[in-house]
């Protein structure tokens, strides 16, 4: 099997499992939990520090562009097209592993609440840091947020220009010779 097969289906097993997971969380949360119910799961001196809070989130992250699904689903379907034409330029490198696993993560978590907006018009989320008062989130939020997280780490600490030429389908790179060459002709 071709290297490029093989990135191809790691990254589709990244991308179902971490929509299996998101999906199954969510379920578990719905079929044993009541709306706005909280259950304590780290306790501190002062009360609960994390808990579940199932709550349904009818906007993006942090509840912004609230009850807009067909907006947030057409920006989804473009982010993840986008990722997907990245992770197709960068299918063979071994220098791109981190870059493809984000993607993947990236496209899952994706994939996994825009599954909610479709099916529910809300998100389900219910994983809340009550100490720091952060937003209700739930599983794919994690996989956006740890995929953001890489990309944005190794895109500042480990890819040059060049490679982001590569990403973006203008060059193409030999890892035998390290070297990059263009695609486009020069006009």
């Amino acid at each position: 099997m071709s290297v490029k097969k093989k990135n191809i289906i790691v990254a589709i097993l990244i991308i179902i499992s971490n929509v299996i997971i998101d999906q199954i969380t969510k379920a578990l949360i719905v079929g044993n939990m009541k709306l706005h119910s909280s259950i304590p799961l780290i306790k501190g001196k002062n009360g609960s520090i994390f808990e579940l809070n199932y709550i349904h989130n009818k906007g993006a992250a942090w509840g912004i562009f609230s009850k807009q699904t067909a907006l947030l689903t057409i920006i989804s379907i473009i982010v993840m097209t986008a990722v997907g034409y990245v992770f197709w330029n960068i299918k063979e490198a071994r220098k791109f592993r981190i870059l493809r696993i984000s993607i993947a993560l990236l496209i899952g978590g994706a994939i996994g609440n825009m599954i909610d907006r479709i099916r529910l018009h809300y998100v389900i989320d219910f994983l809340y840091f009550r100490l720091i008062d952060f937003p209700v989130f739930n599983y794919a939020d994690i996989c956006v947020t740890v995929a953001l997280f890489l990309i944005i780490f190794s895109m500042i600490f480990k890819y040059k220009t060049d490679d982001f030429d590569v990403c973006l389908g203008d060059k193409k790179y030999d890892e035998k010779t390290d070297t990059y060459v263009s695609v486009r002709e020069k006009k």
